[in-house]
């Protein structure tokens, strides 16, 4: 087995509606929002983690081949095929939990998809700051009214979200291994990468999607390396 080459996926995800990636409230201060975007703690910017777009890709990607990806998958863990070759665990990986997962995984090679953490591009931060005034900091905080459905009194709740229009500056690299394939497996499969991209604009990232949020567009190209 050998690397020969990467495929290096980079552009911008534009956000057509309010984004939402949350993140954890056990730090959350008297006043703080009920749901609190992810923020980088050396910048207090928001962004979108690696993790948060890797994970939508698959599960997406997963949904449009179906059968055994979704049919025998857990309420946590992913189902991998026993084949070496199948798409999926070759492009996003798996997590081998006994010795003949782990035999298949050292033939299936090291994971093909990397996805770096996606930042605000400089000018959508500097767009951005022009709301510190208005709320948190560059980003808005949208309320919205839970209707309980017996009693039907309204119920304020305050979410935290990347405003529509942000632009975040995001890159993926592929590898390309040679499995005694000359890396034509390889070569092929990247189809299911765009498919995951092309997915992922028709659904949406983050949360809340059904309700208006995670709108997004995606700017990119490929290079060859």
């Amino acid at each position: 087995m050998r690397l020969i080459g990467y495929k290096r996926i980079h552009g911008i995800i534009r956000l057509k509606s309010g984004l939402r990636i949350g993140m954890s409230k056990d730090q959350m201060a008297i006043g703080d929002v009920d749901n609190p975007v992810i923020r980088n703690p050396l910048t207090e910017e928001p962004y979108i983690p690696g993790s948060s777009l890797k994970g939508k890709m698959r599960y997406l990607l997963e949904w449009h081949l179906g059968g055994d990806y979704i049919s025998r998958s857990s309420e946590r863990h992913v189902y991998v095929p026993d084949d070496p070759k199948d798409p999926v665990g070759r492009i996003f990986g798996s997590a081998p939990s006994n010795e003949a997962q782990r035999r298949i995984a050292q033939e299936r090679g090291p994971t093909r998809l990397l996805v770096r953490d996606a930042y605000l591009t400089p000018n959508s931060k500097q767009a951005l700051e022009r709301m510190t005034a208005r709320g948190g900091y560059l980003t808005e905080v949208k309320q919205e009214v839970f209707i309980p459905r017996i009693g039907g009194n309204a119920n304020p709740r305050t979410a935290e979200r990347v405003p529509a229009g942000a632009e975040f500056a995001f890159e993926m690299v592929y590898r390309v291994m040679d499995t005694g394939d000359g890396g034509q497996t390889d070569r092929a499969n990247f189809h299911h990468v765009e498919k995951a991209l092309e997915l992922l604009q028709l659904d949406g990232l983050g949360g809340y999607i059904s309700r208006g949020y995670g709108q997004v567009e995606l700017d990119y190209r490929v290079e060859e390396k």
